[in-house]
């Protein structure tokens, strides 16, 4: 795990969660309880008990380019049962082996799932 990739996922979450500060506060202070690579993005997983939140989330907007070239797409989930993660996917593209560079945005016509 590179810490620039550590950097992005604090970004990638500030801006989800720019419209709940208190929600947002929680998941950048929350401990990290495993992270997935797929190939093709990743799966990172907080401990639910540092993310107090009852309503079921799914929140969608937020893209990233990684080293110039690979666009990637975010979704942060929070469900009833407790799970609590982010998932970054390519779209077809491999997953890079090291993150050089990104540059987050936000998309413009996409609705957030709440």
């Amino acid at each position: 795990m590179n810490t620039l990739q550590e950097k992005m996922e604090k970004e990638v979450i500030a801006l989800i969660f720019r419209d709940y500060p208190d929600l947002r506060d929680q998941i950048l202070k929350a401990r990290v309880t495993s992270r997935k690579f797929t190939g093709v993005g990743f799966f990172t997983y907080y401990n639910k008990e540092d993310v107090l939140w009852e309503e079921e989330m799914i929140i969608s907007d937020v893209g990233a380019i990684l080293n110039n070239s690979i666009e990637v797409g975010f979704v942060f989930f929070i469900r009833k049962e407790g799970v609590r993660f982010l998932e970054c996917y390519t779209y077809g593209d491999p997953f890079p082996d090291q993150i050089e560079s990104y540059a987050v945005f936000l998309f413009e016509n996409r609705e957030n799932y709440v």
